[in-house]
């Protein structure tokens, strides 16, 4: 089975958190984008997805990932 992904990226004026199958979600801080995606990632996880948690800095590189195995 093929993780889900959950990706924080920067957009114009902010933060997004995007994953299939749910709407983006939108912020003002980074900080606070990582740590949605973060709790959705656990959350998905909780649910029983394996989730791949994806930080892009400012000029949308991959500065970090994280795995989040199924619990479920």
């Amino acid at each position: 089975m093929t993780d889900l992904e959950v990706r924080v990226s920067p957009i114009e004026g902010g933060w997004r958190v995007q994953s299939a199958g749910i709407a983006d979600l939108m912020f003002l801080s980074g900080a606070r984008a990582e740590e949605k995606a973060r709790s959705l990632a656990a959350c998905l996880a909780r649910c029983g997805a394996d989730v791949l948690l994806v930080i892009c800095d400012r000029a949308s590189r991959v500065v970090g990932t994280r795995r989040y195995f199924a619990m479920a």
